[in-house]
């Protein structure tokens, strides 16, 4: 008999967390995140993690356990099998303790994978990502366009991801639809996806950005780069992050900063939502 899991997901700021913790008192849970952001340490405040900082890949919140945070350096990559294999781990653990494996995020992606598989995809070629990194993000997204407009489209605002999954279909000729059509249900689980009115989600997601930035972001990205850590690494590409980079780097106003930061985030939110819509054997819960 397959194991038993609880999925939450929905869009960023959509309250989540905070409903898995509450899930999690009730029937004797802990979360495991499914954040593609939250894996990285020292970035906190803009990837808005919750609770207290117990050690790598563990936080408490709220007496309520959460793993799968802080696990990676922001110089390293993360994708979708490490995801797997390490929640496929962590849920065994849990289980074994006696408790419900609540698994908590909006990276779809991720979560599509863990309940139904995925073929393994090519490993980094330091040759194809040496051609490719040479690429500006719009040469990257032209040229994914012509071979996997779905990605393309999907990521078009990730130069991270639009160099990977260029990379892939580069090395396997296969787009990543391909890899990530559902194969067999690897767990028993009830999907839950949070659901938030546009009106509320995206005034939600502007406050939070000006927070977010007022709580010190632009100093913990300096923070990172006087640690050494490159202004390109893996873990500043994401959207805020970058943002803030071209603050830094005296490209745009702190005020044009926040406005193109919510944007993003916006869009983000809006491209969660249509994802987990698409999923099958979910059942959405208005938040």
């Amino acid at each position: 008999m397959r194991t038993a899991i609880i999925i939450i997901s929905g869009s960023t700021a959509s309250g989540k967390t905070k409903k898995a913790v509450e899930v999690c008192k009730e029937i004797g849970g802990e979360i495991i995140s499914c954040d593609s952001r939250q894996v990285y340490k020292y970035l906190d405040i803009g990837t808005n993690k919750r609770g207290v900082f117990i050690q790598d890949g563990i936080r408490k919140i709220d007496r309520i356990y959460q793993f799968l945070t802080d696990i990676i350096n922001p110089n390293e990559n993360y994708n979708v099998m490490k995801f797997v294999k390490s929640a496929d781990l962590k849920i065994s653990e849990i289980v074994k303790n006696g408790k419900v494996p609540v698994v908590v995020g909006g990276t779809g992606l991720y979560i599509k994978a863990l309940l139904y598989g995925f073929d393994e995809m090519p490993k980094s070629d330091q040759f194809v990502r040496k051609e490719l990194k040479n690429k500006t993000q719009d040469e990257l997204y032209e040229s994914l366009l012509k071979l996997d407009p779905i990605a393309a489209e999907k990521n078009k605002r990730n130069p991270q991801r639009l160099l990977r999954a260029l990379e892939i279909n580069m090395l396997s000729g296969k787009t990543m639809e391909e890899f990530i059509k559902p194969k067999a249900q690897r767990y028993n689980f009830k999907h839950y996806s949070l659901i938030v009115e546009n009106d509320i989600l995206y005034d939600r997601i502007n406050s939070r950005c000006k927070l977010m930035i007022e709580r010190g972001m632009i100093e913990e990205t300096v923070k990172i780069l006087d640690m050494g850590y490159d202004k390109n690494c893996p873990a500043l590409s994401g959207i805020g992050y970058k943002h803030i980079i071209q603050y830094l780097d005296k490209e745009i106003s702190k005020e044009e900063l926040i406005i193109a930061f919510a944007k993003d985030t916006r869009h983000y939110a809006k491209r969660q939502k249509t994802w987990f819509k698409a999923q099958p054997d979910v059942e959405f819960v208005l938040a």
